[in-house]
């Protein structure tokens, strides 16, 4: 199987071509994803990826850089450029510092991307072959293993460790941190789809190249992520600023937030698992402070609301209610409320030629200029962009 590792800076390119294509029925698999030339390259000499697919413009790091710089490196996996029409200067450029081919990315297309890949892999062919699944990589996707059946079993973390003690488990008497990401709520929802490879995908972009967790696939629509409390202090990161982080990427790719409740400064894999299975148990169900004031913003998202208006209607205090609905949603009621506003924003430019002004007046954001800003921020992409994939 061969390895292909994502560059790009705009996260809904990344997910685009994770999704593209069932990659393992192909032969290929996706080690990981980065932002820039600079995030690629410790993950390059992590991963030895056979395929590296690079957007060409950039921050930090652009993509006739980062071949420079593996060439220099004498890096022997074959490079693939990203493209758009107005950028033929450059990818002259990157295929003179030997990029293996080019692909324009508004023709992207399933069956285009499978015959570059498939012409890159036979340039491959004739180097010297690598042993694909190495010994760091086996152990990685057995302790994975392993910690999937601890989190669903009942046995005591020292007997468990005992019973396995030729794998290095040590770290489980750590104190760690846990995000539990679940779509539960949406299954009896017809328009809601995803699956456990995606989920776990879809995760693993959002911490690449800052963490190493474990993330468990639990089944097709959850996921329990397990960071070091060590690591996330050294980093300086709260798991909060990688919840929302990774709310925003999900919510990019479809109108359909998950509930991602997490908890830090757990004394051990022990204390973690109680506080996985009480997330678990409450999965799908609000409490009621949380439940009203949900259907208090989907029920008037189109007006003009405000902390103080919210909270009014649950009868609490702004601040308490802003702590419990981040610890029950995994979010702030203000990241909430605009990611609701957006993405009734996106269905209704899907459905309809109205102006961008009278839907974004519509969704109860009456500043246009803002509501640009906050549905590229929220989509990747303008909504005038995003109008014309649906009517052209």
């Amino acid at each position: 199987m061969y390895s292909i590792l994502i560059v790009d800076d705009e996260p809904i390119v990344k997910i685009a071509l994770r999704s593209i294509l069932p990659w393992e029925e192909h032969g290929f698999s996706i080690c990981g994803t980065a932002s820039n030339g600079l995030e690629a390259l410790p993950l390059i000499e992590q991963h030895h990826p056979d395929v590296i697919i690079t957007d060409l413009k950039m921050p930090g790091m652009d993509g006739l850089e980062l071949i420079r710089t593996l060439k220099e490196k004498n890096c022997p996996g074959e490079i693939l450029v990203l493209s758009n029409y107005e950028d033929f200067d450059s990818v002259r450029s990157a295929l003179l510092l030997g990029a293996a081919d080019y692909l324009l990315k508004i023709k992207i297309q399933p069956d285009t991307l499978l015959a570059c890949l498939n012409k890159t892999v036979e340039k491959l062919k004739d180097k010297v072959p690598r042993n694909w699944e190495t010994e760091k990589k086996d152990q990685e996707e057995d302790i994975s293993k392993l910690l999937l059946e601890f989190f669903q079993k009942d046995v005591k973390l020292s007997d468990f460790m005992g019973q396995h003690a030729k794998t290095r488990l040590a770290f489980m008497e750590a104190s760690c941190a846990v995000c539990y990401v679940t779509f539960e709520k949406y299954l009896s929802n017809e328009a809601f789809s995803i699956s456990g490879n995606l989920l776990r995908d879809m995760i693993l972009d959002a911490v690449q190249g800052v963490l190493q967790p474990y993330i468990l696939v639990l089944n097709d629509y959850s996921a329990l992520v397990v960071f070091s409390q060590t690591e996330l202090s050294d980093s300086e990161i709260k798991v909060e600023q990688l919840v929302k982080k990774l709310y925003n990427r999900f919510t990019m790719y479809q109108s359909f937030a998950p509930d991602m409740p997490y908890q830090e400064m757990l004394e051990n894999y022990e204390e973690a698992r109680s506080v996985f299975r009480e997330f678990s148990s409450n999965e799908g169900h609000y409490k009621t402070d949380v439940a009203k004031t949900l259907e208090y913003m989907e029920e008037n998202y189109m007006y003009r609301l405000t902390l103080s208006s919210i909270s009014a209607n649950v009868n609490l205090s702004s601040s308490y209610l802003c702590r419990i609905f981040k610890s029950e949603v995994g979010t702030s009621i203000t990241n909430y409320l605009n990611n609701l506003r957006i993405r009734k924003a996106a269905t209704l430019i899907k459905e309809n030629t109205m102006s961008m002004k009278e839907i974004s007046s519509m969704v109860g954001i009456d500043d246009q200029l803002y509501f640009s800003r906050l549905f590229k921020k929220c989509m990747g992409i303008s909504p005038s962009e995003y109008g014309k994939k649906y009517h052209q």
